[in-house]
C-alpha cells in the first residue's frame, strides 16, 4: 500500500527535504502557501500544491521565529492544525526548530497521537557532507509514534539518535546552535582583547588549537543570520535567569559596535563553521562547530 507523505514549508529547508523523500515515497507533495516556494520546488522537480492534501505522514519545516522578545510558533501550529483536520491519525514530523514543550502543547491541543521531533541539521555550505541525511535526534509522543517515525527515517536512510521525550528533541537543536553561539562569542571577546594589547588573534587562535581539548573558532564580524540568534533567545525564553547566555548576547553586541566603530569590513553574518587549523585529530569537535547555521526559512 502506497504511502502518501507531505512536507509543509518549501524552504531553503523543506525543499530538499522535499527532493530527498520523493526519491524513496512516490507519492510525496510539497505544500507551501508562497507561491515563489512554490514554483522554485516545480522547477526542482517536486510534485507541489497550495491546498494541503490528506497524507499518512507530515514533514513540518516551516520556520519560526523571535518577535516581540517572545518564540513565535505560529507557523507551526498553523500546519499541526491543518494536518490534524485531514488525518488525525497521520503521523507529524518535526523537523523544524521548536521551543520546549510546543510539540507536546499541540499534540494535546489537536488530539494527536502520533508526533515525532526530529531536527534537522541541513547546511546549505556542505550539503553533500550535512545534508539531509545525517544523523539527528529523534524524539516520540509514545511508543507508536516512535515505531512509525523510526521506520519513516529509516526508510530514508537517515541514521536518528533515539532519546526518552520529545522535550529532549528540541532541546538538543537549540543546545547544539546555542553552544556554537557561545563559542563565537568567546572567540570574539579574544579578538577585542588582542586587538586592546596589539596581538594577533589569528595567530593565538593558531596556538592554542593545537591542544587536543581547544578548538577556538575565527572572529568575524558578529553573529547573524536567522538561527543563531533566534535559538539561543528560545533558551533564555524558557531559562530567564541564565547570565551566560544573556552575557553572551551582551558580548556580540559589544563586538559588532566596536567592529562598526573601527571602520572595519561591513558586517555579515556567521553562516558557515571557522576555517580549518591543521590539526587533524579534531573530528568530533569540527563536526560540532559544523551545526546548521544556514539563512533559511525553515530553522
Amino acid at each position: 500500500m502506497a504511502v502518501n507523505v507531505c512536507i509543509m514549508g518549501l524552504g531553503n529547508i523543506g525543499l530538499p527535504v522535499a527532493q530527498h523523500i520523493s526519491k524513496i515515497y512516490k507519492q510525496t507533495q510539497g505544500y507551501d502557501i508562497s507561491q515563489q516556494a512554490i514554483k522554485t520546488a516545480k522547477q526542482n522537480g517536486i510534485n507541489t500544491t497550495t491546498k494541503l492534501p490528506y497524507a499518512d505522514i507530515y514533514v513540518i519545516t516551516v520556520n519560526t521565529w523571535f518577535r516581540n522578545n517572545q518564540p513565535d510558533m505560529s507557523a507551526i501550529e498553523d500546519c499541526t492544525k491543518k494536518a490534524a483536520k485531514l488525518n488525525p491519525d497521520a503521523l507529524i514530523c518535526y523537523e523544524s526548530t521548536l521551543t520546549i514543550g510546543t510539540a507536546r502543547k499541540l499534540a494535546a491541543k489537536y488530539k494527536l497521537t502520533n508526533i515525532a521531533v526530529c531536527p534537522h541539521r541541513w547546511w546549505k555550505q556542505e550539503e553533500d557532507k550535512h545534508g539531509v541525511v545525517q544523523i539527528r535526534a529523534l524524539g516520540s509522543l509514545n511508543q507508536q509514534s516512535h515505531t512509525k517515525a523510526l521506520e519513516f527515517y529509516n526508510t530514508l536512510g537517515i541514521p536518528t539518535h533515539p532519546v526518552n521525550s520529545l522535550e529532549i528533541a528540541e532541546l538538543t537543536k537549540l543546545a547544539e546552535n546555542t553552544y556554537y553561539y557561545l563559542r563565537i562569542a568567546y572567540a570574539q571577546e579574544l579578538k577585542l582583547l588582542c586587538d586592546e594589547n596589539n596581538l594577533n588573534y589569528d595567530e593565538l587562535r593558531d596556538a592554542a588549537n593545537t591542544k587536543w581539548n581547544v578548538d577556538l573558532p575565527e572572529a568575524r564580524n558578529g553573529i547573524g543570520g536567522e538561527c543563531l540568534p533566534k535559538d539561543i533567545q528560545f533558551l533564555i525564553n524558557t531559562y530567564p535567569t541564565t547570565a551566560l547566555l544573556q552575557a553572551a548576547i551582551i558580548a556580540d553586541k559589544n563586538y559588532q559596535t566596536k567592529q562598526q566603530h573601527n571602520n572595519k569590513t561591513p558586517k555579515q553574518t556567521t553562516t558557515k563553521p571557522p576555517r580549518k587549523t591543521t590539526k587533524t585529530t579534531r573530528t568530533q569537535s569540527n563536526l560540532q562547530t559544523e551545526i546548521n547555521t544556514s539563512q533559511d526559512r525553515s530553522s
